[in-house]
């Protein structure tokens, strides 16, 4: 009786040990041996993130306040941070120590994103301030001011806000703006020539009673994750620094969606290819539309949802052409998500929270010459520089996505229990915030 036990006991616990190796590949999805977070990979080892390096002061020393957008150098190896709380742009050099800043003291006084030319010349785009109208200053290597570009005489841009920009093979500059349909195409010297403004169905959300949240209290979510102590500060940084869009906010009861003709779309973000390719992001549709170097329309993809593959408010894209990948970063989720330049799907990664790997509202993307993905985590107030390593999923030729048909089963409607059935051809996350 006694060796019928020990038997019994022997055999238990071999079946444990072997039930627990058994876990052990896919817990290698979620973390590795520096235990950093790697979510979203579907199979083994598909994903592999490594932190590289962690930006979390200014050149001053203090602490990061709420990076709003990251750009990078390649001909310096540079890293531009522009400082949401601050009102400034701090510079990180190769080694990722911060060595200087652009600040009021050279007319930079309400910067929102920062675009590099191949000379290192500075393009600068900034929302109106006090003493100053919504502009792009460019500077010379050296940050002394070279021009200044205005739109208030510009067909069609009269109170724009540039956001992002980028310059075409042609040297045009594609400029996004703050809550613009499509973008605003100048020439070389920053004149006025045309708006590139891709079409699609605009779905708009409607209530009787809706609030937005201003930043009096954190989100709940940010709250469970945030310090105790560093609350109450945050909260009034975010409602006296950061501009509007950044804010998260809170969509009340009775809101729904409308679906509304085909209308220009609203622009968050642009990249460009060596063979000049525009990727054109949409915060609004939750899809990049691809043009040609001549501005001929190609394709676009992406789908606006809360699950996994879906982006609910992307923020910013880059572009990896040695990896045939594009990144996007979506805000909500808290995720990054890669596509092949076709624009399928590939994996993604991320999540809420504060460790190294997770992210709270990330809002901006960069890559430098090494492949590192640069992340600004707006409010864990960092930049994160990521080795991302995957496997294709699919063959690296662009081969645009073709149009997603519409779910043809209720097993398919209803495989994700967060989403909630909104239209027929568009779901949506269950409206926690807008």
């Amino acid at each position: 009786m006694f060796a019928a036990c020990v038997i019994m006991m022997t055999t238990s616990i071999w079946s444990s040990l072997l039930f627990f190796l058994s876990l052990l590949p896919v817990a290698g999805l979620f973390f590795n041996c520096t235990g950093q977070a790697l979510a979203g990979a579907e199979e083994d080892g598909a994903v592999d993130i490594e932190v590289v390096a962690i930006l979390h002061t200014d050149e001053e020393g203090a602490k990061l306040s709420y990076p709003s957008s990251v750009t990078y150098d390649k001909e310096m190896d540079e890293i531009y941070v522009v400082g949401g709380g601050e009102g400034k742009v701090i510079v990180y050099g190769s080694n990722f120590f911060p060595t200087v800043s652009l600040g009021k003291g050279r007319g930079a006084d309400s910067p929102r994103g920062v675009y590099i030319d191949n000379s290192s010349m500075i393009y600068l785009c900034q929302s109106s301030s006090q003493d100053n109208p919504s502009r792009i200053t460019v500077f010379n290597p050296a940050f002394f001011p070279e021009k200044v570009i205005l739109f208030s005489s510009m067909p069609e841009a009269e109170n724009f806000t540039p956001k992002e920009m980028v310059l075409g093979l042609t040297g045009n500059m594609y400029v996004t703006g703050l809550n613009t349909r499509g973008l605003l195409v100048l020439d070389n010297e920053g004149n006025y020539s045309h708006w590139l403004k891709p079409m699609d169905k605009v779905f708009t959300e409607t209530s009787e009673e809706m609030s937005r949240d201003d930043g009096v209290e954190l989100p709940p979510e940010l709250a469970a994750v945030s310090e105790p102590e560093e609350q109450e500060d945050n909260t009034l940084n975010m409602r006296d620094l950061l501009p509007p869009d950044l804010l998260p906010s809170i969509n009340e009861e009775g809101t729904n969606t409308q679906e509304q003709d085909l209308k220009p779309v609203q622009v968050a973000d642009i990249a460009i290819d060596s063979s000049g390719h525009l990727y054109i992001l949409s915060e609004e549709t939750s899809k990049i539309y691809v043009y040609s170097q001549s501005e001929e329309f190609l394709f676009s993809f992406g789908q606006k949802g809360g699950s996994t593959g879906k982006m609910s408010r992307p923020k910013s894209l880059t572009i990896d052409e040695k990896k045939k990948a594009l990144y996007v970063v979506d805000y909500m989720r808290h995720t990054v998500l890669i596509f092949d330049l076709g624009g399928k799907y590939m994996y993604e990664f991320g999540g809420l929270g504060t460790g190294p790997g997770w992210f709270q509202y990330p809002v901006g993307l960069a890559l430098n010459k090494e492949g590192n993905l640069i992340v600004a985590d707006l409010f864990n107030q960092r930049v994160q520089v990521l080795d991302i390593k995957f496997e294709y999923k699919f063959p690296l030729f662009l081969n645009p996505q073709k149009k997603q048909d519409r779910p043809s089963s209720d097993e398919e409607k209803s495989s994700d229990p967060e989403l909630e059935r909104e239209d027929d051809s568009i779901y949506l996350p269950k409206p926690l915030y807008i």
